[in-house]
């Protein structure tokens, strides 16, 4: 397909989202214009934002566990932040506000905070002291810690959660440049710094192999000497490892080069550059190497496929897993267009 015949298939109305941001982020037209009114208009008739509110009293009856479930409340608003639907619907308006009344995830999970931090904006409560607020401690930590501290890094050699960096970058994007604080801006500095500086996908340390195969694994605190717990022992153990063998050559992520919508706690190259030009980013050196590979993942048809899906796993399948994929193909020409390519 050439390049009109792509925007016609991305125009197509059985997508409305695909369609409201093909307008808007391609064509560049206003929310004045009659064709945006239309498609955003439409939006709640999408079909898996559909057949997840199909399900509505189970997902927002799901426990405060919910989180590692792709069918409970927590994902389930992620993902109708992602479709953009309209959050004052009463079938989603109870669930988001008694998420927003009550705890609605730990605090260990930073990647978790920023992506329901994000959909909250997209269904239209970034307005509400909740949001704002914990959008504002969300960065303030990430400037604090010096990255993302999650409980999954502990047996890591890398200090801080790289992986969930587009999350935090897309949930600090949601705000106007004229409605960021110091501290968010900051933020949005620091991450897209980080992202480019590891030319997005090359970050894992090199000995990180050596050092899972002797890294402390028991959790029975006799397996340890006196006066060690499992965490103390390991800690030592890994700080004589890095003394001794240093961290290695930083190595690509190969599992970013597969590109899915929507993801889960991970990302890929296509996310981190679509959340890059979200807040702007110029294009620079550092990124020619991810932007190649976006380009040559692109098919004979001038379209993208989905590489990878949590199709079963969800209430409704978005699309079919290793065929073009819609959501795909529109993320990389938004990154395109940006980046001038």
């Amino acid at each position: 397909m050439d390049k009109d015949a792509i925007l016609t298939w991305l125009l197509e109305k059985d997508n409305p989202p695909v369609r409201l941001l093909a307008l808007t982020r391609l064509l560049h037209l206003s929310e004045t214009d009659t064709q945006v009114q239309d498609a955003r208009q439409q939006l709640m008739t999408y079909s898996v934002t559909k057949a997840i509110l199909e399900h509505s009293d189970e997902i927002w009856q799901s426990g405060p566990r919910a989180f590692w479930s792709f069918k409970g409340k927590h994902w389930n608003t992620v993902y109708l932040g992602h479709f953009m639907a309209d959050g004052h619907d009463p079938r989603i308006a109870r669930g988001v506000e008694t998420l927003l009344e009550h705890p609605w995830v730990g605090d260990k999970f930073q990647c978790m905070t920023a992506s329901m931090l994000a959909a909250f904006r997209r269904l239209g409560y970034g307005d509400h002291p909740v949001v704002i607020e914990s959008t504002e401690l969300l960065a303030h930590r990430l400037l604090k810690d010096g990255g993302i501290n999650c409980p999954g890094m502990n047996t890591s050699l890398m200090p801080h959660c790289y992986m969930a960096l587009p999350k935090l970058l897309f949930c600090f994007g949601e705000i106007p440049p004229e409605g960021r604080s110091a501290a968010i801006q900051d933020a949005i500095d620091w991450i897209t710094y980080e992202l480019v500086g590891h030319q997005v996908y090359i970050y894992l340390p090199g000995h990180r192999k050596a050092w899972d195969a002797v890294r402390p694994r028991s959790r029975k605190q006799s397996d340890y000497p006196e006066g060690e717990t499992p965490d103390s022992w390991r800690d030592k153990v890994q700080a004589q490892f890095i003394a001794e063998h240093v961290l290695g050559a930083l190595e690509p992520k190969e599992i970013w080069t597969r590109f899915g919508f929507p993801l889960n706690y991970n990302s890929d190259i296509l996310e981190a550059m679509l959340a890059l030009a979200n807040v702007g980013t110029p294009m620079s050196q550092k990124l020619e190497r991810p932007l190649q590979i976006i380009l040559e993942k692109r098919t004979s048809d001038g379209v993208w496929l989905m590489d990878k899906s949590l199709n079963g796993q969800m209430w409704a399948d978005v699309e079919v897993k290793g065929k073009p994929s819609k959501w795909i193909t529109l993320f990389a020409l938004i990154v395109m267009d940006h980046f001038k390519l």
